[in-house]
């Protein structure tokens, strides 16, 4: 799996994502079927891209196809399809066309995020979409917040309520963290976007869990009228 996060201020979206990928191997002899988890583990997986028209997509969920990183195909998709003319709104529709003609269709979850422009007005726009169920949200941005997706339990529990029982076994809610979100400033949204990722990424090497969230984290900062990233891998030798 990963974990992926989209934070959105008045001043701009911020897009983060861990860089670890963990194959599963399934092996068949006769009826018996043994999967394997994490027979191969990099930590040098793209999961955020800049694309043209300082547009930015964040993916988590089957990260191969047809035995192959998932990431060679996004990329392909963003050299092939998108350009300086691409509406963010036409991508997530454009992502799930192009997955469903490549030879295995993944279960991969996407976030979309970039500008649209009326009449000279910059206006934020959001996706969420599956390629395999061909489901597409768009998330309001009309106020602050954030969506996260893939190795969403860590966070999910920090941020949402929670219960405990006392010792008579009757729940008592712990409440909510309230985030103020309409008061982040963008370098907020940055730290918050990169404590997010670390948080869950942190919390799964000290749980009796499979780590899939791990690695260097890329973060990628959007604009109205540019893109640009906080910090991002690079190749090395």
């Amino acid at each position: 799996m990963s974990f992926i996060i989209a934070v959105h201020v008045k001043e701009g979206i911020v897009l983060a994502s861990d860089s670890r990928t963990t194959y599963t191997h399934t092996d068949t002899d006769g009826d018996r079927t043994v999967i394997k988890i994490g027979v191969y583990t990099t930590d040098t997986t793209n999961k955020t891209f800049l694309c043209p028209n300082n547009i930015g997509i964040s993916t988590c969920g089957d990260a191969s196809l047809d035995g192959t990183p998932i990431t060679g195909y996004i990329e392909a998709f963003i050299r092939e399809h998108i350009n300086e003319k691409t509406e963010v709104a036409e991508v997530p529709q454009m992502l799930i066309d192009y997955f469903r003609k490549t030879p295995v269709t993944p279960n991969t979850n996407f976030i979309v995020a970039g500008y649209r422009s009326d009449n000279n007005v910059k206006s934020q726009q959001l996706f969420w979409l599956n390629v395999l169920s061909e489901e597409i949200s768009e998330i309001k941005t009309s106020t602050p917040g954030a969506r996260w997706d893939g190795e969403i339990q860590t966070l999910s529990k920090i941020i949402q309520n929670t219960y405990m029982r006392d010792q008579n076994g009757k729940e008592i809610s712990l409440g909510a963290t309230d985030v103020s979100w309409g008061l982040f400033t963008l370098q907020d949204a940055i730290n918050f976007a990169q404590y997010a990722v670390d948080v869950t990424i942190k919390t799964m090497h000290y749980s009796s869990v499979t780590e899939t969230v791990g690695g260097p984290i890329d973060i990628l900062v959007l604009k109205p009228d540019t893109a640009f990233w906080i910090q991002h891998k690079e190749l090395h030798s």
